[in-house]
């Protein structure tokens, strides 16, 4: 189990381009674009949503992923939550795998996966920079995701919501440099708001919508 620690901001559409000019992404040791596609899955009776827990598989630059988060602590934009990951071969869920996550259900037997399915989607494009924190130890990936999470219901009704967010990513290193960094981003552009809200935590939030919807008409 790996401990995913980040800060998640709100981008607003018009200051992109400043978010891409700010110095320490300019000065930034790597710097790459990636396309990003991702499926959730829940029961039904959203089992796993009940759980405060996350599964996914992702497709990135022809492999795939299969992860598996907490819901951890959100305070003022600063996530820290458990994640699992393992390579599969093809974007099929692999079950036995979330036995070595230590989550419960998993370890009872696999009938009630046979109910999982894909209840939202995520598709978004992922520019990443790796910044090293001056004078410090502490390596930051900054990533900016543009893009959408989407449902689909049964009758085909599409619903979805924009993505456009800056998460920095603690790969090594002290959070206090990681809060320090974002605050230094907040100061240079104001317009960058702290979230405590997932991409999957919005993806739920868009199938409630919608059975609302259903519901109402």
């Amino acid at each position: 189990m790996a401990l995913e620690t980040e800060i998640k901001l709100l981008v607003p559409k018009d200051v992109i381009a400043r978010v891409t000019q700010l110095p320490a992404l300019l000065a930034a040791k790597a710097y790459q674009t990636q396309n990003l596609r991702n499926w959730y899955f829940d029961t039904p009776e959203l089992r796993l949503s009940a759980d405060k827990v996350a599964l996914r598989i992702r497709e990135q630059s022809g492999t795939y992923i299969q992860t598996f988060k907490t819901k951890g602590n959100s305070v003022n934009g600063l996530h820290q939550r458990g994640e699992w990951e393992w390579l599969i071969d093809k974007p099929e869920l692999d079950i036995s795998l979330l036995v070595e996550a230590d989550y419960p259900p998993a370890k009872q037997g696999v009938d009630w996966a046979a109910e999982l399915e894909v209840i939202f989607a995520t598709n978004f494009a992922r520019t990443v920079w790796i910044i090293e924190w001056p004078e410090s130890d502490t390596v930051i990936e900054v990533a900016l995701d543009q893009g959408e999470v989407s449902y689909t219901s049964l009758q085909g009704q599409t619903y979805a919501d924009d993505i456009c967010e800056l998460e920095l990513e603690l790969k090594s290193g002290k959070v206090e440099d990681l809060m320090a960094a974002s605050a230094m981003f907040t100061i240079a552009i104001p317009e960058l708001t702290p979230s405590n809200i997932s991409k999957a935590e919005r993806g739920y939030q868009l199938f409630h919508l919608a059975q609302e919807c259903r519901i109402n008409d």
